[in-house]
Parts: structure tokens; C-alpha cells; sequence
């Protein structure tokens, strides 16, 4: 606790007041001192204009000083943060650590108080004219308040509750007010009749406290209405505060006094059964009704000093007057409306009904219907609700607890104890006392008993002493008690609390304990109310284990009472039964209607109806009651015992129908083996029945493959499946005979319906049925045993096998494999429908290598379509041609690819000479025909201009963009193509003649795109021959190429056979003139003679002889043709072709029997090239292999084996 005295600041211990520390370092008087939100810091400022900023944790050592220019008049920590706000008569600081200098801010007058509001984000400023300004954290004025005095202090409101930042005023007009954060007014001035000095809150806003010129410590309500005066003193009180988290008050006076209160708060609180009321911040009045937790609040506004309540009534003596209220429905004294209608038990609506204005001293106050009583010492003063005095009674000695104790209204009972030891009973509407018992030492605490025969008291010496009041004997005596309470539903049953325990008390019964922290006030049913501190607790107590005793010393009733109080189901069924064995029905139907048990209501019912069928008569009763017996043993579950009961009265198959029903064969069959009227076997069925019902399929099917019935076996362990279910049924398929094939249909329907296909299996084999094998064999997918299976049987299952089978593998993505199969299922149709809605799907989706691969594929299976028979040739022809006409349409969609990629991609890495050449392929190949779906001749022309424009070709250039000018291209490609055309005005209108295309087979140089002016040449064929160029299908490129076809009568083996096996012979017509030899040919329509200095070399292997016979064969087929007939291919002699390198030999291997190979002599052996087999396709040999290693297949026909690529 810090102090400014004098020019000192003193630190004390604020636990024992010892002085700590007195800290000098001011000059003058020390005016005002604050301490930090964390305590480790203080700060002090005074009349020698400085403030000094104290370590707290450091011994008192300054941390900081800085001055103002006028005295310091208050200073005070931001609750919320570091800052310190500083205030003198003409300027008010806010120092913060975070900052270097202190920001100072002028005002109109002295500052008085000051006070920052609980979240620091707002500063009040009281003055000496009265003004009070509210500022934010940075100083500017957020609201200004006038006062017409001087306002000496200021404190905002701590309460969570309140709506609004509240603050109080001090004012030396000697009045307190309250303003909202907005500066309005919070009700009306409150009148103090002296000058405040201090004023701040206690707790947590609960409570005000004053003080000032009125020489006291006042303790007030947070409205600031005064509640009592907590310390008085000879001179002003100048400062007040609360020590934080505490009840310790210290206050300093004018004469440099301080001192230090403790505040405690006594509980003012009133029980009347299940009505609590008690006092809440000395002026509220809660009441609350112990059993259904609702409470009311009743506002009195001003100091409660009592409360007592008793029935519909609540009595709260106030400082100057008491206050009567009733339930807003009153009650008569038997629990009815005053009217004659029901009670509302749960009521709390409270309303006031009468004011005494009186003040009348009292240590205890009791209210009863129509009067209060007052008890002060050893008088009892009795007052009517007017305040008139009824009547008095002064008694022997102090009264030390007062208790209504009820009655009819006008003439209740109280209970009073006495300091002697005696115990009275006082009838308000009589002069005499009654004495109940005289005891040696002082009463504490009692009660009496519902039924008034017991008085329980607790004396001084924390002894419980229960009386018999007939014969004023102890019946019950106990230590360590500090209350009790009678139940107020049962007579003999009473709680008391102490050492922190409570103990309940059951007629003749032990005390049961338990832990309980507090007091017990109250006990009804099975709750008991306890006060702990300031609250009341409810605590529900079971009442099993007095109920149990009762029902083992076979006092039902009594027993039926405990249970009234509250116990569980279970309880209630326990004495139900209880009271059935002793056959004590009325308490028995009472117990099971509590609980709705129907059954044993009717059982009940039946044992009353069958007792009085015994009409009386002794021996009928006494069978009647055997009977009763058993059937109640048997609900009760004691089994055995009512078997033996229905054995005693010849009741045997009674006996055996209760085991069965209970499952318990055993024992059925022990009581069934001694009659014989009862039938084993029917037993068996009946287990066999139980078992299926309650799912325990191993047993029941036992039981019923004992009972030789193996089709409900079967169905039992099939519907139910249960753990290891398959070897149950397998085992039954092996055991039973081939004939029950109703049965084994059976298993193998559950066999397959679980997916147990090798238990199916077995079944479908002992069966003989193959067809159902097969159908779960594609059912499953299992294709390996599907196919293996079909093919055992020699085509049977061909059709429902391969089919499903094909359509599965079309979905794989295995094509392939799906082809193969729909063949073998006999279904071409449908294969070549698959692969055209997979071209479709692919050309749709812009895959066109994908579209060409299944062209390809659509032409390889209409070749396994040819056959060999000769009558077929017709069909052979068709096929030949549709298989011509997919390989054209797989060529175009494979060189259509990279146009697509060119048009679409944003960004491509393909070479314009590869694309020059692919548009020129599709241009001159497809010619004037429709193009196939999904190719576009506005790409393929735009490619060719795009393409030809930067190689050079601008001739070509003009006439694609000429062509393209009349088509309708994408309005995207408009300004690009208009642009295109202005800037190739200015190239010159030729071609870059390394461009044109050479044939070499003629050797004529073409144009880059055919004119389609010989029907004999139109395509991708040379112009003046007509021969195809071949292309490899990586760039297009042209090959030096020639097909040539050996001499009829000279088969594709042997002329393969003489190339591979024949050295070059000479084959050239020889002149001799001189030592020179000279050879003649044509070569196009010129003559030529060649010559050849060394006359060794002719006819020579590997020697030019070669080249000139096939120079002649060359020249002879185009002499036949003479460019005006069609294509005449080059026929080659057997000299002819044993004249040719193997190396320089190329052949197409027949695909499918009937079909002739190809050849092919590459005519610049320099030029290496390959051949994919599979689909007779040429490549540049280092493109193919190149792709043939990245992606381990054809780039065409992405076939992986793709035989000898290489020359023969």
C-alpha cells in the first residue's frame, strides 16, 4: 500500500500495515500516488510540479522523474496499458515508457480528479469549476460535462452488467451523480448532505464507497444509496480504496490517519420447505424455490437487514421499515386456494401486501400468515401486519434459534430454543408457553418431525439429540453434528450434517454417511438442501438402501413410504416383486402401477383372480397358491425354483414349457426324460426352431441336418452367413448324394451370390451343368477359366463367352485383344463398329494419330476377312478395296495431326520443312475429294502458306492464299491472313527450286502441288510418270524409292530368293569399239549411252551393271507407257534382279495369305531407310529408330514387333 504524507511516500505491507519503505524525492507536499496494473511500478506527484515514477520491485527506487509547470495536482495509471496520466492546475501529461518526452495537453481550469475508464481507452478530468472533460488515449476531448462545483472525485463503474460505461461524479454541491460515456445523465442527483472526497468501488462493482466531510466510510449500493457506515473517524476523509481481489478497505484522514477494515458479509437468508429467500448485495431479495431451481428478484432498493419466510408469505425488514409479501395466488394453510381451487406449488410471483413503518431492533425475524415476530434477547414480540404489538413473551433465558413450525392461520406453532437448554413451543394466539424438553446445555439447532413425535436438537457441544416426545426419552444420539432436518415427508427419517459429513437416519436403521461440505436446512422427499457460504445446493439422495432394509425385514408398507419419497425404477420393481412373493398384492400393484409395469399388473390381477376362484375352500387355495408361487418365481427369474414349485403340484409339462421358453433344453429335457407323455423329438425341433430364431444358424442347421432336412439347413446357413458359413455348406454338398439337386442348386445360388467361386464351382461340377459354370465365369470376369473352358467344349460357348468378353476388353482400351474377340465370337460387324465410334470419338476430341491407329486397325481386320478359296474372290476384292480405302483415310489423319497441333497449340516445336511437306501430302493425296470428317482444308491451306511463305515458295505462297481468300476461315486468322497477303506482294513470284519434288523413278522435277490435268497422275504421284512418291511417315519426306514387280511366271519367293542369293550379273547390252565398252538406254524420251573405261567391271557384283539393267527395266516400262497410258510398273527379268544389292531392296511382307509381297530398290543407297512390316510404311531409318526406342513401338501402327525394318 502506497501513502503520500507530507513530502513522503510510504510503502506499506498491506497484509500486516509494517511501514516498508519511506521514499524521499520530492520537495514539497506529495499530492497523489498510483500504482501500475501489474503492481511493479508506482508514481507520485506533488506540489513541487514534478512526478517521480517508482521501481516497486527494486526496493523504492525512481525510475524516472519529469516536472510540469504548476503543481501536480493528480496522477494515475492507464488500467489497461504502461501509461501514466499527470494533471496539474493549468495541463495534464500522458507519459508512456514507449515514448521519449511526455505529451502535455492545456485545460480551462485545476484539475481535482482523475480517472481512466476500465478498458484505458478513455480519461475523465474533473476541475475546479465544476467542469468534467472525458479525453481519448491521445488527449482530444471526446465529451465535456458542466457541474456547478468543484469536483473533487471520479470513478467509472467496474459492474460487467451495466449496459454502458457508467461514471461516478463526486461534486462538492454535495451530491453524487452517474454520467454515460456520451455525457448524459444517469438518473437524478442523489443527495449525500456532505462533501465527497472519495468515491470508488468495492469488489467487483457491486458496491460504492464514500467518504468525505461527513467523517465516515460509507458502504452503498452501486445507485449510491447508503447501506451502513463502515468506519468513522475525528477528522475528513480525503481517500478511500479497496485493496483489489479482497474485503480490506483503507481509508486516510486529515489527520494523517490509516486505517485498514475488513468487510464481512453476513448471510441474511430465510427456509421455509422448499422456499429460499436470502439477501443478494445488501439490497435484493432472491427467492428461490428448491426444486425447480427458479428464483425471483425483488428490488427493495435500500439496506436489508431480515428476511423470513413462511408459506405464501416473505417478511424483509429494511433500516426503517419491513415490508410484507404474499404470492400473487394465495394459499390456505391446507395447501388450497384461498378460493377453494388447487394449490400452484411452483408459483413465485410475489407482490407486496403490507408496510410497517417501523423500526423495530431485532436479532431474529419470524413471519407467519398474519403476523411477524420479533426476537431480541429472551423477548418474543408478536406484531400484526399494521405494526400494532399482539403480544410479547419474555422467556427465561436467550433465545438461540426460533422455528415455525406451522398450524392453522392465526394460531401457528414456533419452535424455540433457548440458551438454557429448554426447548418451547410457543401457539402465537397464546400468552403460554409450552415446554417440549429441558437439557442441560445450549440449543443450536433443531427440528420436529412431521408427524410432531420426534424432536431432533442440536446443542453446543455438536451433539444431535433426537427426543420422544410422548415420553421425553433420547431415542438417538450422535457427535460431530452441526444441524439437522427432519424429512418432512416421513416421520422417522431425519439428515445432519457436520465434520463434513452427511448422515441420514432411517427409523431403526444404521446412520448412512457421505461427504457434504456445509449445513444441512432442509430435507423433503429425497432432497436435502444445504447451505455452503452464500449458496444453497440441492442434493439428490437416493433412498435404495432404506428401501432394501425395509424389504428385508418384509415391512412393505413402510418400504412403500420410502419409495413415495423417490427412488428408481428398479427400486420400485424390487419391492413390486418383494411384496408379490409374500404375496402381498396391494403393495405389489401400488409398485408396479408407479412404474407402468403392465405385465405385472396383470399378473397381479391373474393371482387375485385365481386366489378368489378358490372360493374359499382350503385345499383348492392352498394349490391355488402353489401355483401363485411358481408363476411369481418364474417372473421374478428363479427358474428352478418354479420348475420345482410346478413339479410339487403335478404341473410337469408346466415345468418343461417354462425351460423351453427360456431356452434352457438341458433342463427341459431333464424334467421330460421322467415323463413319458412328452415327445423328444419334439424337443429337437423346438431347439432347432429357437436356435433359427435367435440367428444361431451353426446349431440350428445341425439340428435339422440331424432331423434329415438339408434344403432348410441349407437355407438357413445361406440367409444368414455367418462366420465360416462356406465350409458348412460345402461340407453338406460333399456329404449329401448327387440326387438332391434342388439342394445343391441351392448352395451354389449362395455360393455365387457371396462371390465364393470356387465353392460354386464345385457345385456347378457335381452338377454337370456347364452352362451355369459358364455364366459365373463371365458373371465374375473370369476370363481365363471363361475361354479355357470354352474352348474344352469345341465352340459351344463361343458366342456368350468371347462376345461379353470382347465388349470387356473394348472398355480395357485392349483393342487388340477386343478385335480378336469378336472374331472368335463370330461378330466382325461389331468390331468394325467399335472401331468406327472410336474414330469418331477421337477425331471429335482431336486425336488424330489415335483416329488413324484405329483406321489402320479397321483395315487390318477387314484382311483377316480374305479368304482362299478362289469362289471368294469377289468378296476378296471388296475387302482389298475397303482395306485401301481405311489405310488412305489412317494416312490422312496421321499426317493431319500436326496441322491440327500447328492451328491449335499455342506453341509447337514442329519444323516448317515437316509441315510444308505434310500439307503438300494431304493436298495432293485427297486431291478434289470431300476431305473425311474432321480434317480441314482451311487449316491444311493456311499450314501450306504459313509453311510456304518461309521457305521461300512464294509462288505457291500466292496461290494458297488466293485459295484460302475464297474459303470461310476462323475471323481469328482474317487480319493475320490479310496482312500475310499484302506483304507477299512484294516477294518475287517464284519458288526456291530446291522445294520441287524429283521423281526417281523418271527423274522429272514436279510441281509443289499436282495440277490434276492427267487422270493417270492426279494424287501424290509424279506428273509425268504417275509413279507414287513414297514418303516416310515422320517428316513426309520424299524416298528414293521405285516399286518394281518381278516377271510373271516368276514367283514373289524366288524372286526374293535370286536377290538374296545371286551376285549382280551383268545385264547391259555390250559395244565394243576399241578398248572402250558402251552401253544404250533411254532415260525419259532421251537417248543415252554410257561408258566405262574399265572393261573389267562389267558384269561385275556390285559394279554399275546392276544399276543399268534396272535403268532398263526402268526405261522400258516408260517407253510402254509413253506418258499417255496408265502407270506401267517396272517388270524385272530374273538377270535383272540377280543384278540388284540386297542392301538396296526393299519388300512388303504379305499380311494375310493370297496377298503378293511388294518390292522396292531404294535408288540412293546413301539414303537409309526403313520399313515397319506391319503396316508397309517407309521412314527415314534414323527417324525410326529413333522413335522405335523412345516409345517401344511403330510411330503408325504402334506395333512393337515390327519384324526386319532394314533392306532384305
Amino acid at each position: 500500500m502506497v501513502c503520500a504524507v507530507g513530502s513522503r511516500v510510504l510503502l506499506y505491507n498491506a497484509a500486516d500495515g509494517d511501514l516498508q519503505l519511506s521514499l524521499r524525492g520530492h520537495k514539497d507536499t506529495v499530492y497523489s500516488v498510483s500504482f501500475d496494473r501489474e503492481g511493479k511500478r508506482f508514481a507520485s506527484g506533488g506540489k513541487d510540479c514534478c512526478v517521480i515514477i517508482w521501481s516497486n520491485v527494486n526496493k523504492g527506487e525512481p525510475i524516472l522523474k519529469y516536472t510540469h509547470a504548476d503543481s501536480v495536482q493528480k496522477v494515475i495509471y492507464n488500467p489497461a496499458t504502461d501509461s501514466l496520466a499527470s494533471c496539474t492546475n493549468t495541463d495534464f501529461g500522458l507519459w508512456s515508457p514507449t515514448e521519449k518526452s511526455v505529451a502535455k495537453y492545456k485545460v480551462q481550469s485545476k484539475i481535482l480528479s482523475a480517472a481512466w475508464s476500465n478498458d484505458g481507452q478513455f480519461l475523465a478530468l474533473g476541475m475546479i469549476s465544476g467542469q468534467i472533460t472525458i479525453r481519448d488515449r491521445n488527449g482530444a476531448e471526446k465529451v465535456s460535462i458542466a457541474r456547478e462545483a468543484p469536483v473533487w472525485t471520479l470513478c467509472w463503474s467496474p459492474w460487467k452488467d451495466e449496459p454502458f460505461d457508467l461514471l461516478a461524479v463526486g461534486c462538492w454541491d454535495q451530491t453524487l451523480s452517474f454520467y454515460q460515456l456520451s455525457g448524459i445523465q444517469q438518473g437524478k442527483d442523489r443527495k449525500l448532505g456532505f462533501n465527497p472526497c472519495s468515491v470508488s468501488y468495492f469488489g467487483s462493482g457491486e458496491y460504492m464507497l464514500l467518504a468525505g466531510s461527513n467523517r465516515e466510510a460509507l458502504l452503498c449500493t452501486r445507485e449510491g444509496a447508503k447501506l451502513c457506515s463502515i468506519a468513522t473517524g475525528p477528522e475528513w476523509i480525503w481517500t478511500l480504496k479497496c485493496r483489489p481481489q479482497h474485503n480490506c478497505v483503507a481509508f486516510g484522514d486529515n489527520g494523517g490517519n490509516i486505517k485498514c477494515v475488513n468487510l464481512t458479509f453476513l448471510t441474511v437468508h430465510g427456509l421455509y420447505k422448499d422456499r429460499y429467500a436470502y439477501r443478494e448485495h445488501m439490497t435484493d431479495v432472491i427467492v428461490q424455490h428448491l426444486l425447480t431451481e427458479q428464483k425471483v428478484r425483488i428490488k427493495c432498493r435500500d439496506y436489508v437487514k431480515k428476511v423470513a419466510v413462511f408459506r405464501d408469505r416473505l417478511a424483509v425488514q429494511l433500516p426503517d421499515r419491513i415490508h410484507i409479501y404474499d404470492l400473487a395466488h394465495p394459499t390456505s394453510s391446507d395447501g388450497r386456494y384461498a378460493g377453494g381451487m388447487a394449490q400452484d406449488s411452483y408459483d413465485m410471483h410475489y407482490r407486496i401486501k403490507e408496510r410497517i413503518y417501523q423500526t423495530l431492533p431485532c436479532n431474529l425475524l419470524v413471519v407467519t400468515t398474519n403476523n411477524i415476530i420479533l426476537c431480541q434477547e429472551r423477548k418474543l414480540q408478536l406484531f400484526d401486519f399494521q405494526g400494532t404489538k399482539v403480544r410479547e413473551w419474555v422467556l427465561q433465558a436467550v433465545i438461540r434459534y426460533i422455528k415455525p413450525d406451522g398450524g392453522q392461520a392465526g394460531a401457528e406453532g414456533v419452535l424455540v430454543g433457548l440458551k438454557d437448554g429448554t426447548i418451547l413451543k410457543i401457539y402465537v394466539d397464546n400468552a403460554f408457553p409450552i415446554e417440549l424438553i429441558k437439557q442441560s446445555s445450549s440449543i443450536r439447532c433443531l427440528d420436529i418431525s412431521v408427524d410432531r413425535k420426534m424432536l431432533a436438537v442440536v446443542d453446543n457441544d455438536n451433539r444431535i439429540l433426537v427426543y420422544d416426545l410422548a415420553t421425553k426419552d433420547i431415542v438417538f444420539q450422535e457427535s460431530n453434528a452441526n444441524s439437522v432436518a427432519f424429512n418432512t415427508e416421513l416421520g422417522d427419517m431425519l439428515s445432519y450434517s457436520g465434520n463434513g459429513q452427511l448422515s441420514i437416519k432411517t427409523g431403526e436403521f444404521p446412520v448412512s454417511s457421505q461427504k457434504l461440505q456445509g449445513f444441512v436446512v432442509g430435507f423433503r422427499g429425497s432432497k436435502i438442501f444445504c447451505l455452503h457460504y452464500l449458496t444453497m445446493k440441492t442434493i439428490d439422495l437416493p433412498q435404495s438402501a432404506s428401501l432394501v432394509r425395509y424389504i428385508e425385514n418384509k415391512d412393505f408398507h413402510r418400504g412403500y413410504k420410502i419409495a413415495c419419497l423417490g427412488v428408481t425404477d428398479d427400486d420400485w420393481k424390487t419391492l413390486g416383486l418383494a411384496a408379490l412373493k409374500e404375496l402381498q398384492l396391494d403393495v405389489a400393484k401400488k409398485a408396479f402401477i408407479r412404474i407402468r409395469e403392465m405385465r405385472y399388473i396383470e399378473l397381479v390381477h391373474s393371482i387375485e383372480m385365481r386366489l378368489k376362484a378358490a372360493n374359499g375352500d382350503k385345499d383348492l387355495l392352498e394349490h391355488a397358491k402353489g401355483l401363485c408361487q411358481a408363476e411369481i418365481c418364474a417372473w421374478g427369474g428363479e427358474y428352478q425354483e418354479a420348475a420345482k414349485a410346478y413339479a410339487r403340484m403335478g404341473e410337469v409339462e408346466k415345468a418343461i414349457n417354462l425351460f423351453v421358453d427360456l431356452r434352457q433344453w438341458d433342463e427341459a429335457k431333464v424334467f421330460a426324460a421322467g415323463n413319458s407323455s412328452i415327445d423328444s423329438k419334439d424337443l429337437t425341433r423346438r431347439q432347432a426352431e429357437w436356435a433359427e430364431e435367435t440367428n444361431d444358424w451353426k446349431k440350428a442347421s445341425e439340428m435339422y441336418l440331424s432331423a434329415g432336412d438339408p434344403m432348410r439347413a441349407c437355407r438357413i446357413i445361406g440367409e444368414n452367413k455367418g462366420e465360416g458359413w462356406q465350409l458348412a455348406m460345402i461340407d453338406i454338398v460333399r456329404n449329401i448324394p448327387k440326387i438332391e439337386v434342388e439342394v445343391l442348386k441351392l448352395c451354389a445360388r449362395y455360393f455365387a451370390e457371396a462371390e465364393e467361386d470356387a465353392f460354386c464351382k464345385e457345385v456347378y461340377q457335381k452338377l454337370d451343368d456347364f452352362s451355369s459354370l459358364m455364366q459365373l465365369y463371365v458373371k465374375k470376369q473370369n476370363w481365363a477359366e471363361a475361354t479355357k473352358l470354352a474352348d474344352e467344349h469345341e465352340g459351344k460357348f463361343d458366342k456368350s463367352v468371347f462376345l461379353p468378353y470382347a465388349e470387356w476388353l473394348a472398355v480395357q482400351d485392349r483393342f487388340d485383344a477386343a478385335l480378336a474377340a469378336f472374331r472368335k465370337a463370330g461378330q466382325p460387324e461389331l468390331s468394325q463398329r467399335m472401331m468406327e465410334d472410336l474414330t469418331n470419338n477421337a477425331v471429335m476430341e482431336g486425336r488424330f494419330k489415335d483416329a488413324a491407329y484405329y483406321y489402320y486397325l479397321l483395315g487390318t481386320e477387314i484382311l483377316k476377312s480374305i479368304s482362299t478359296d478362289p469362289r471368294q474372290q469377289k468378296k476378296n476384292d471388296k475387302y482389298l478395296k475397303m482395306y485401301g480405302e481405311y489405310m488412305s483415310k489412317a494416312d490422312w489423319y496421321y499426317a493431319y495431326s500436326p496441322i491440327h497441333s500447328f492451328c491449335n497449340d499455342p506453341f509447337t516445336s514442329l519444323q516448317p520443312e515437316m509441315l510444308f511437306q505434310v500439307s503438300r501430302f494431304l493436298i495432293n493425296s485427297m486431291g478434289n475429294i470431300d476431305s473425311p470428317f474432321g480434317i480441314s482444308k482451311v487449316n491444311i491451306m493456311y499450314t501450306l502458306a504459313k509453311q510456304a511463305k518461309v521457305l521461300g515458295a512464294f509462288k505457291l505462297a500466292r496461290f494458297t492464299y488466293d485459295r484460302l481468300q475464297q474459303l470461310k476461315v476462323p475471323e481469328a486468322w482474317e487480319d493475320n491472313i490479310d496482312l500475310d497477303v499484302m506483304t507477299i506482294q512484294a516477294k518475287p513470284v517464284r519458288d526456291t527450286a530446291e522445294l520441287a519434288p524429283v521423281c526417281y523413278r523418271c527423274g522429272s522435277t514436279n510441281p509443289l502441288l499436282n495440277p490434276f490435268s492427267n487422270i493417270h497422275t492426279m494424287g501424290d504421284k509424279c506428273t509425268n510418270c504417275g509413279h507414287a512418291f513414297v514418303r516416310s511417315f515422320v517428316n513426309f519426306d520424299v524416298l528414293p524409292l521405285v516399286e518394281f514387280f518381278p516377271v510373271d511366271g516368276l514367283s514373289d519367293e524366288e524372286a526374293l530368293e535370286i536377290i538374296k542369293t545371286h551376285d549382280a550379273q551383268a545385264g547391259r547390252k555390250k559395244k565394243k569399239g576399241g578398248d572402250d565398252d558402251w552401253g544404250e538406254g533411254k532415260r525419259g524420251e532421251s537417248d543415252v549411252m554410257t561408258m566405262d573405261d574399265d572393261g573389267d567391271d562389267w558384269g561385275a557384283s556390285g559394279g554399275r551393271s546392276g544399276e543399268d539393267l534396272f535403268e532398263r527395266a526402268i526405261n522400258k516400262a516408260l517407253e510402254e507407257q509413253d506418258g499417255s497410258v496408265p502407270y506401267e510398273p517396272v517388270i524385272c527379268s530374273a538377270k535383272v534382279l540377280a543384278s540388284m544389292k540386297r542392301e538396296e531392296v526393299f519388300i512388303c511382307k504379305p499380311i494375310v495369305p493370297g496377298m503378293r509381297t511388294k518390292f522396292w530398290k531404294n535408288m540412293i543407297p546413301d539414303i537409309s531407310v526403313a520399313i515397319s512390316q506391319p503396316c508397309h510404311r517407309f521412314f527415314n531409318e534414323e527417324d525410326f529408330e529413333f522413335h522405335h526406342l523412345r516409345d517401344e513401338f511403330c510411330p503408325y501402327s504402334r506395333s512393337r514387333e515390327v519384324g526386319d525394318y532394314g533392306p532384305i
